[in-house]
């Protein structure tokens, strides 16, 4: 038997039990439920109809488990070891110590990459629609606090996590990124591009089974995961509807600290971290105030800076810009999605490689 094949029968035979448990869609609660009436996970598919309904379990989630050998086990598995990634249940000793302790962590975990998730970690979140003001920021402050040898945790969105992954990656520090999907339905897509590097200098995660589209009611799963991995949550921008208050109020939930950016009272950018500093977060204007309030000694890691190499929109922009441009012939130009084209001349402005003049025209320094 090839060694592929044995590898994927071992994974089968620990970890199918749990998978099963993902994909028939057993909430975290109820598993913590469950599990501490049986002595193993693989005792549950043995089990009869009543007797899961004993359980706490619903008939439709019991009948889930009666047929469980129709899920799409072998699929999922394939997947798992083609993909390289590591599955990591509750109970090994590797899981997140941190985020075991949250009211409903997830039972499981799909982890691409490799870190100690029991370093120190804080999260940074924000608005997938910053204004230059928060991509320097989150820039700032991720790559700051890298420095000193935090994992920064964030949730691969647009706009503020996207710069707090890159940034820290940048500092030469770890990072780790959450998904709300699952690996086959990577998102948002346009961040496919950065997965290697994330798995190179961290991990990417989820709870989802890898065939989960994005779906609205996902994310502040993934949210509550973010805050319950780290000891704090720093929120840059936010608006008043903003994912990122999901994250803080999650944090706050879990006893993590909150940290909020002050901002101009007449943006909606600074509504939400305002909000938050009003109900008693705390207030930074640097990272040493982050350090000062968690109340621990750090050093500054000595890092030799990665070379930053041009990603294609990035190119895209640069080959046009011979003469200075408005941002409405850029867009016709190189046909990026608006919302990457205003992410990717910020990231240009904030490495000093283009400026913006008055009436949104972009040039070359």
């Amino acid at each position: 038997m090839r060694e592929r094949e044995k590898e994927v029968i071992r994974l089968m035979e620990e970890k199918i039990y749990w998978i099963a448990l993902n994909i028939i869609g057993l909430s975290p609660a109820k598993f913590k439920k469950i599990s501490s009436k049986v002595k193993n996970i693989k005792e549950i598919f043995y089990m009869k109809i009543d007797e899961l309904v004993s359980l706490g379990l619903s008939k439709e989630i019991a009948e889930k488990i009666i047929n469980w050998e129709k899920l799409p086990l072998k699929e999922e598995i394939e997947f798992i070891k083609n993909e390289g990634i590591n599955i990591l249940t509750i109970d090994q000793p590797d899981y997140p110590s941190l985020l075991k302790e949250i009211y409903d962590p997830p039972f499981l975990l799909y982890v691409k990459g490799k870190i100690d998730f029991n370093q120190f970690m804080i999260s940074i979140v924000g608005t997938r629609t910053p204004s230059v003001y928060g991509l320097k920021m989150a820039e700032k402050f991720a790559g700051q606090l890298a420095s000193y040898g935090f994992v920064i945790v964030s949730g691969l969105a647009r706009g503020i996590d996207t710069i707090s992954h890159m940034a820290t990656i940048r500092a030469g520090g770890k990072t780790i990124g959450v998904l709300g999907s699952g690996f086959r339905n990577f998102y948002p897509p346009e961040n496919k591009k950065i997965e290697k590097d994330i798995i190179e200098n961290g991990a990417i995660i989820t709870e989802f089974p890898s065939y989960t589209i994005p779906e609205k009611y996902n994310f502040p799963r993934r949210n509550r995961i973010i805050s319950g991995l780290s000891k704090g949550v720093v929120v840059i921008e936010a608006g008043p509807k903003s994912g990122a208050l999901i994250t803080a109020y999650y944090a706050l939930e879990q006893g993590r600290d909150v940290f909020a950016l002050p901002g101009r009272v007449d943006t909606l950018y600074s509504k939400g971290t305002n909000k938050l500093l009003k109900e008693g977060a705390i207030l930074v204007e640097n990272v040493n105030d982050i350090i000062s309030a968690l109340n621990i000694e750090v050093k500054k890691i000595e890092r030799e800076e990665k070379e930053e190499k041009l990603e294609e929109e990035e190119k895209k922009i640069l080959d046009i810009l011979n003469e200075p441009l408005q941002l409405e012939e850029i867009i016709l130009k190189t046909k990026i999605k608006p919302e990457i084209l205003l992410q990717t001349l910020t990231k240009l402005q904030l490495n000093g490689i283009i400026e913006e003049l008055p009436g949104k025209i972009y040039k070359k320094k």
